[in-house]
């Protein structure tokens, strides 16, 4: 009695299968090709630039300390050591003119940018500094003030600080210079003096990278400022900024005390101590910078993958509408007609993905689900033999496609209108239904296939 339902739903229940593992390769593919663009970003890196991370400018001051030896203390030890002064007081600002035109590697394309940057601020000497113990001597003609970059092919030119009216222009360090941090870095001889013990700075110099900026701020107080003609930034790290997005450009202020006050500890205890995890903790931005990361306004593979998760959702509606055609019209149709159709459908995601790598997401997504609902729609006018039930899968579809589009692009919404699209098609499968009898179903397909026997004698009947 139940075999007309069985059958089917076992039929429909495989496809589902095979359409999942379908799905599974799909989801594959795109992440190989996501994968893939970031290889192809981080080659760019290599050959250009990578991104940048910027540590505060700080002062090293060389000191001899004199103190008597525990091998024998009659003798007299020398401990060398460096003294670090990081600003009372300093204010970033920078001026990011970025694009994402100038490097690409066939359809991948690397965001970059031009770092003008301005830096004023102010140091004072410490008391140990002034006033030195008697067994301790100060080498000031071997002060240097150092700034720390990550990747110092960035650099255009090298920086200039302005002290006490004067230019200085900085240069790289010999291969000898001791650097615990790990950083790469550029430096400047400075002439300093216990009789002065304040002074102010500024530092300008232009920077180019890729993909984000992190600058780690170090000493007493220090605030940021940075203006960029960019409308997708994506901050991160120790301390979120006070921020304006508009169409084209953002703009985004830090400060925080906390964590350049740490950070100069941290600095200090690398430095000094060679404390691998203080300079690890210094350079993970995550917990000690102020961080922006320049990104794409869509990101094609991430909605690609976002729109395959919806994928059953939409075979299920589709082979539901035939299904109750098949119940309500009393019109066969094959598992080949299903399948055929699951097909089409699979492919619009295959679409999807090639097309928005050069189009984009949007007209993309537009085009291949044109294209697979006119598909759908003109096999399907010869499988529902009618023109209204054509238009009715083809209302049903677009308003998916539509649908999934809106759910796309409300990344904050989308659980409410996934969850009320489902609640909708349950509620509209439950109404057209209602006055159906499943049992009746059965029992008609099992009269129906006894009917067909009997109408249908067999040959050694008719020749009784």
């Amino acid at each position: 009695m139940a075999r007309f339902l069985t059958s089917k739903f076992v039929v429909i229940g495989f496809l589902v299968l095979l359409f999942m593992i379908g799905l599974t390769m799909l989801s594959s593919l795109v992440r190989e090709r996501q994968q893939y663009n970031e290889d192809v970003i981080q080659g760019i890196g290599k050959d250009y630039v990578n991104p940048q991370t910027i540590l505060a400018p700080y002062i090293v001051v060389p000191t001899t300390l004199q103190i008597v030896c525990k091998e024998d203390i009659a003798k007299k030890c020398l401990i060398d050591y460096n003294i670090l002064l990081t600003p009372q007081n300093s204010a970033w600002n920078h001026q990011l003119q970025v694009s994402n035109t100038n490097f690409k590697r066939g359809i991948y394309k690397a965001i970059t940018y031009v770092d003008n940057l301005s830096v004023k601020g102010k140091f004072s000497l410490p008391e140990q500094l002034i006033t030195p113990e008697q067994n301790q001597t100060i080498h000031w003609e071997k002060a240097k003030l150092r700034l720390s970059i990550s990747d110092l092919r960035g650099l255009t030119n090298q920086p200039i600080l302005t002290l006490g009216g004067q230019k200085l222009t900085f240069d790289f360090p010999t291969g000898d210079s001791s650097n615990p941090l790990g950083m790469t870095y550029t430096e400047v001889p400075l002439v300093l003096s216990a009789q002065n013990p304040h002074f102010d700075f500024s530092l300008d110099f232009s920077l180019n990278g890729m993909s984000s900026l992190a600058i780690i701020p170090v000493g007493k107080d220090m605030s940021m400022t940075m203006d960029a003609n960019w409308a997708h930034p994506s901050f991160y790290g120790a301390s979120l900024p006070q921020k304006k997005i508009q169409s084209n450009q953002f703009s985004a202020s830090w400060q925080n005390t906390y964590i350049s006050n740490q950070n100069a500890e941290h600095l200090n205890t690398c430095l000094n101590a060679n404390d691998n995890t203080a300079c690890e903790a210094l350079k993970n931005a995550e917990n000690s910078a102020f961080s922006v990361k320049l990104i794409e306004a869509v990101d094609n593979y991430t909605l690609s993958d976002r729109s395959i998760k919806y994928a059953m959702l939409f075979l299920l509606i589709t082979f539901g509408t035939f299904f109750l055609f098949e119940v309500l019209k009393k019109l066969p149709i094959h598992p080949m007609q299903y399948t055929l159709v699951a097909a089409a459908l699979g492919v619009f995601y295959l679409l999807l993905l090639s097309f928005s790598e050069h189009v984009g997401f949007a007209l993309a997504y537009l085009g291949s689900s044109i294209a697979c609902v006119f598909l759908i729609s003109y096999y399907v006018y010869y499988v529902l033999k009618g023109i209204g039930r054509t238009l009715l899968l083809t209302a049903i579809l677009s308003l998916m496609y539509g649908s999934m589009y809106l759910i796309l692009q409300t990344e904050e919404m989308t659980m409410i209108l996934g969850a009320l699209l489902v609640f909708t098609l349950i509620a509209a499968t439950m109404f057209l239904t209602r006055h159906i009898d499943w049992y009746d179903i059965n029992a008609s397909n099992s009269t129906s296939n006894s009917a067909s026997k009997i109408k249908s004698p067999s040959p050694a009947n008719l020749e009784n």
